[in-house]
């Protein structure tokens, strides 16, 4: 029997009765009802503050001058590779925000209800991976702030630990950055409307973008003005700035193919779409530009360009500014690798046994998976790992978003049988219909 569905005057659909008989359903897979789509506009424009104001933004226009663009081009390419991210990203958030669905589950409408588990799986393992990046560089910087502030207490736990082959003052600041990106995960349910993820970006976002401001005012009056990287003239050839701006648009493709994790929980289509607008393209630019500006100041400064913010935070010799940077790292950390990173294998892995498993449980597999790839040792090589295994791997997801944007948009014209998606031998069962 069909269960009940509710339309909104404004487009959206809610479930009202459970479907605790269906294989293919459980309470964090389910729509979201109406009563805990609470995000508005703040929150998307908060969460993609939170996202995009991490060390990687800050440095992302280094890669441009160092091979002879001027700041001017490097931040014009990262506004511009971010606008055109922002259409996929929009296109695949609408399903999220009109049914409640996350992202495995709306892929069922293209990739059926037993199809839609690889290419789940494929960004799972993605995502797992940068997870386990994110965590180790959060625990890296940790660790560096905690021995200049304690260079004997916590600094002298110097022995090196056997699995991590690590000293064993670095493993104690990854367990520290794993222990709170697991924790605050764990309580962000999609039943309960995500409340971790909420509070934490609400909170972060106004303090990570008074931190830049901050900086980029030191920066300014120590320097006595801007500095010579802004000065600096293009000298490269325009021939590889396709190359560029093509990293550009790749920096948030992946999360453009499963943003309904988090379009599920808007307000209305309006609060997401604006949000987002808003958010995503003028924080990265924002921050870009105040990591290229800062670092053309710290030249002046110290007689050398550094491009890492904590590092420069370490480098002024100032307490206060130490503190800055650990408040710095664990909030831009944790909001870009909890949003970025964790969602989403939580909810392609769930998606395979929603019946086994659940939020909770999910998220203390993932994030033990997590572990046991010893990020580690992948940082050792980061061009290995992260540009050619992890990028590489990313680029199988390319065609699995032009699937689900043709699927949606053209074939199915916006429209989901919302009952038949948690249903064996239903609608979406390619199977049965074979």
């Amino acid at each position: 029997m069909a269960k009940s569905i509710v339309k909104e005057m404004d487009g959206r659909f809610e479930l009202t009765e459970t479907m605790p008989d269906s294989q293919l359903y459980n309470k964090d897979l389910a729509p979201v009802p109406f009563a805990k789509r609470t995000w508005g506009y703040y929150e998307y424009i908060a969460i993609w503050v939170g996202m995009s104001v991490c060390v990687p933004t800050w440095m992302l226009g280094a890669s441009m001058i160092d091979a002879g663009f001027n700041w001017a081009v490097a931040v014009g390419t990262i506004a511009l590779g971010n606008i055109i991210v922002l259409i996929p990203m929009i296109l695949n958030s609408f399903a999220g925000a009109k049914y409640g669905i996350p992202f495995p589950v709306f892929l069922r409408s293209g990739f059926g209800i037993y199809g839609a588990n690889i290419p789940a799986l494929l960004r799972a393992i993605v995502a797992i991976g940068w997870f386990g990046i994110q965590t180790m560089i959060m625990a890296f910087a940790i660790d560096g702030i905690l021995v200049e502030i304690s260079p004997t207490g916590y600094g002298g736990m110097a022995g090196n630990i056997g699995f991590f082959n690590l000293p064993a003052h670095t493993v104690v600041s990854f367990f520290i950055s794993w222990i709170m990106t697991v924790a605050i995960c764990y309580y962000s349910s999609p039943g309960k409307s995500a409340p971790g993820v909420k509070w934490l970006n609400d909170l972060s976002a106004p303090i990570l973008l008074l931190i830049g401001v901050g900086l980029l005012w030191w920066g300014y009056q120590r320097a006595g003005g801007w500095g010579p990287i802004l000065s600096q003239p293009t000298t490269a050839s325009w021939s590889i700035w396709p190359a560029f701006l093509t990293a550009m648009v790749a920096y948030w493709a992946t999360l453009a193919i499963n943003i309904s994790d988090l379009t599920r929980f808007a307000k209305n289509q309006k609060v997401q779409y604006i949000g987002q607008a808003l958010g995503m393209p003028t924080t990265m630019t924002l921050y870009s530009f105040i990591g290229v500006a800062v670092t053309s100041a710290t030249v002046v400064i110290f007689g050398s360009a550094i491009w890492d913010p904590v590092a420069l935070m370490i480098k002024t010799g100032s307490l206060f500014f130490i503190y800055i940077g650990l408040i710095f790292v664990i909030l831009a950390t944790l909001t870009t690798n909890i949003a970025a990173n964790m969602i989403a294998p939580i909810n392609d892995v769930m998606h395979v046994y929603p019946k086994k498993l659940n939020w909770e449980i999910t998220t203390i597999v993932i994030s033990v998976i997590g572990i046991l790839m010893q990020p580690w040792r992948f940082l050792a090589d980061p061009n290995a790992y992260i540009w050619t295994w992890l990028l590489g791997y990313g680029a199988f997801l390319g065609p699995v978003a032009g699937v689900v944007v043709a699927d949606f948009w053209l074939v199915r014209k916006q429209t989901i049988k919302l009952d038949d998606i948690y249903k064996k031998d239903g609608y979406y069962d390619f199977k049965a219909k074979a």
